[in-house]
């Protein structure tokens, strides 16, 4: 009756237990964790260009905005003992006639738990021009 596997299984399912008990207190301490980060978003020297459309072969024009912003983000309270990085990027959503929606990235950056998560841009310039 009490041979090796039976004693095997006891320990096994008594450890398993432990182990699933201290999974939960590890999530319990985590789900209520208020994430805040402070952020400041400035749009500069914003232009709309009017060029011809020389890919689409018809004598189109485009619309092409470009502009310069600045960016101030502290992700500094974000970080606890659960996160090892965050994912931060900036997305532009405008509107036209032939979508109803459009989004294009136009600043991402990993921030890691070792870096600086304070993140200072002064007059980043769009890489993409939105159509």
């Amino acid at each position: 009756m009490n041979n090796l596997t039976s004693r095997a299984n006891v320990i096994l399912a008594n450890s398993l237990s432990v182990l699933a008990i201290c999974t939960g207190m590890l999530f319990i301490t985590t789900i209520h964790v208020p994430v805040t980060p402070k952020f400041d978003f400035q749009v500069n020297n914003a232009v709309v260009r009017y060029r011809p459309d020389h890919l689409s072969g018809r004598r189109d024009y485009l619309d092409l905005a470009a502009f310069d912003y600045d960016l101030k983000v502290d992700m500094s309270e974000s970080f606890h003992w659960n996160v090892k990085m965050i994912f931060l990027y900036l997305v532009a959503e405008y509107t036209n006639e032939d979508n109803t929606v459009n989004q294009v990235v136009l600043w991402d950056k990993i921030v890691m738990r070792e870096d600086n998560p304070h993140v200072d841009l002064k007059n980043m310039r769009t890489k993409i021009l939105l159509l």
